[in-house]
């Protein structure tokens, strides 16, 4: 059951925020190299015309993760898979998905700026559930990260949290070390779930 919002974040959380915020902007080049990482870096493998096969097929609220090469968060947090969003469509084509600065809106073209991609659909998937989707993810918009990882807290969400809130999907969450040991779902989570099915895959192209 989900918990009531926080009136006042715990000192815990308001380190693993500036903890986790520090470590995703922080790309590694290579250990032998000279100064063999860069803060904020650029550059990805995706490129438009990735986007011009991909954008036939994608339908709302498809499941979009995808992996960056490189930053030192790709090598902490758990799985091969980075993050996840939720395809809204519409005429902006856009994608909501959580990140450090809270749960955002935007062009789905921003989105692809990766180095790894792959499309999940819910197998059911009919229009009624896809409006339900994009609704839910609507009404969460504005909202804070949850550094804390926790699903039980309605207040803040991660990224996969959102994919999950948004299709109400029935994932069992496992205990990882680099999740400090916290029942946590991760984006590989979503390749494996029997609900879900791939539709697009950029692993195969790049």
């Amino acid at each position: 059951m989900l918990s009531k919002p926080n009136k006042e974040l715990s000192l815990l959380y308001r380190l693993q925020k500036k903890f986790f915020t520090f470590l995703g902007d922080i790309k590694v080049f290579g250990w032998k190299h000279p100064l063999w990482f860069e803060i904020n870096a650029h550059g990805y493998k995706l490129k438009g015309e990735h986007y011009r096969k991909l954008q036939k097929l994608l339908q709302p609220g498809d499941i979009l993760v995808r992996r960056f090469e490189g930053y030192l968060s790709s090598y902490m947090l758990p799985g091969w898979w980075n993050h996840a969003g939720i395809y809204i469509g519409g005429k902006k084509e856009e994608v909501i998905h959580a990140i450090s600065e809270g749960v955002q809106q935007e062009d789905v073209l921003n989105f692809m700026r990766t180095d790894h991609m792959i499309v999940l659909r819910v197998r059911e998937s009919t229009k009624e559930t896809q409006s339900k989707c994009i609704k839910r993810a609507k009404e969460i918009v504005g909202k804070p990260y949850d550094f804390a990882f926790d699903f039980t807290n309605a207040s803040r969400f991660s990224c996969t949290e959102l994919a999950i809130y948004c299709h109400q999907l029935e994932i069992a969450p496992k205990r990882r070390w680099n999740s400090f040991f916290k029942k946590v779902i991760v984006a590989d989570d979503f390749i494996s779930c029997p609900t879900l099915k791939v539709v697009w895959d950029s692993t195969n192209l790049v």
